[in-house]
């Protein structure tokens, strides 16, 4: 796994993954223009050198930036990765002529990540608007989900 779970006492590498599956949720620009905000509020901050720049931010004040600044509801991201402690599953059933894709969510909260999925040679994004999705597949045709490990998830 990217990071070592709490039962050996060492979470810290979860922050980072975190942000990096909220980046490929709302995209690169989106991504960095919230990080920028959140250490810098005030664009005139960004020219201090003598620590007067110093600002510090909660999870609320992030989640905050981030919505305004993706355009997106993110409360449902923010409570699976960051308000409890467990790892959403994706649970994938393949049939010959099928892949079909379910989130298994702690506490069956609300998860609609999107996922990539790399059938033959092409990868799309599917929405899991309700938590699922179906696929299509040729028989034969080699399936791969989540192929760049995007998404931070139950193993």
């Amino acid at each position: 796994t990217l990071f070592r779970s709490s039962s050996d006492g060492d979470i810290y590498g979860k922050g980072a993954v975190v942000l990096h599956t909220l980046r490929y949720l709302i995209g690169e620009h989106p991504f960095f223009r919230s990080l920028r905000k959140m250490a810098y509020p005030d664009p005139r901050l960004e020219k201090v050198t003598n620590g007067k720049q110093v600002h510090f931010a909660t999870t609320d004040d992030f989640l905050k930036i981030a919505e305004k600044e993706s355009g997106a509801d993110l409360d449902w991201f923010f409570e699976v990765y960051l308000r409890q402690p467990k790892l959403p599953k994706l649970v994938a059933e393949k049939s010959s002529k099928q892949v079909t894709l379910r989130w298994e969510s702690p506490d069956g909260l609300p998860f609609p990540m999107p996922v990539d999925v790399q059938v033959g040679e092409s990868t799309k994004r599917y929405e899991l608007t309700n938590g699922t999705v179906t696929i299509p597949v040729a028989e034969g045709q080699n399936v791969t989900v989540d192929p760049e490990g995007w998404i931070l998830k139950e193993q």
